[in-house]
């Protein structure tokens, strides 16, 4: 019987046997048959979806998306305000950052960028579906009088990133440095302190 690869919950595991890998290794370990055997399964059944590590890595990034894509609608859905939405997303943007902290690494590798420009192609396309959202919000916050005006809406999206951005370096690396509940809630006050009315 052939092993199924493509169930939700055999792309995740997949993704997460990579990005394991890629935490305790490094990049460059991450191969079709290292993947293969610490999911479980015959490299023969991986490669038959998975040629190579870039498509290992597309199916991460892919993953990834997907799951942010999802926490974008339900940001949207329940959040009273933009910057209730915008505190809904960081939150689960964070969680996702806590689950999947190899993720900067991949995003900053000379794979990504220089190797496999598909994959720069790839993530450069899934940040600007984020960007938009996150630009959206903030334009609707500051017409609503919620949000400060005096500050472009670029640079505020730009921070709001960067809220991300260093705490996922950190934890990526050193975990040990960084409570990410912490570091969430302590982020979170003060960017919301900085931008609203």
């Amino acid at each position: 019987m052939a092993e199924r690869l493509e169930s939700p919950l055999r792309r995740e595991q997949i993704a997460e046997a990579a990005l394991a890998i890629v935490v305790e290794h490094g990049i460059g370990a991450v191969t079709v048959r290292r993947v293969a055997e610490a999911v479980g399964i015959s490299a023969a059944a991986l490669y038959r979806h998975y040629k190579n590590k870039g498509d290992i890595l597309a199916a991460i990034l892919e993953e990834h998306h997907e799951l942010h894509m999802v926490n974008v609608r339900r940001a949207l859905a329940t959040g009273r305000s933009p910057m209730d939405s915008l505190r809904i997303l960081y939150a689960d943007i964070m969680k996702l950052v806590a689950r999947f902290r190899a993720l900067p690494v991949i995003f900053l590798s000379d794979v990504v960028w220089f190797e496999e420009t598909r994959l720069r192609e790839l993530k450069m396309r899934h940040h600007a579906a984020i960007r938009d959202v996150l630009m959206e919000l903030i334009l609707k916050g500051q017409e609503q009088g919620e949000i400060r005006a005096d500050i472009r809406a670029q640079e505020l999206v730009n921070h709001f990133i960067s809220l991300v951005a260093m705490p996922a370096l950190m934890c990526a690396r050193t975990p040990e440095d960084v409570d990410m509940a912490l570091q969430t809630a302590a982020n979170w006050e003060l960017f919301a302190h900085a931008v609203t009315v």
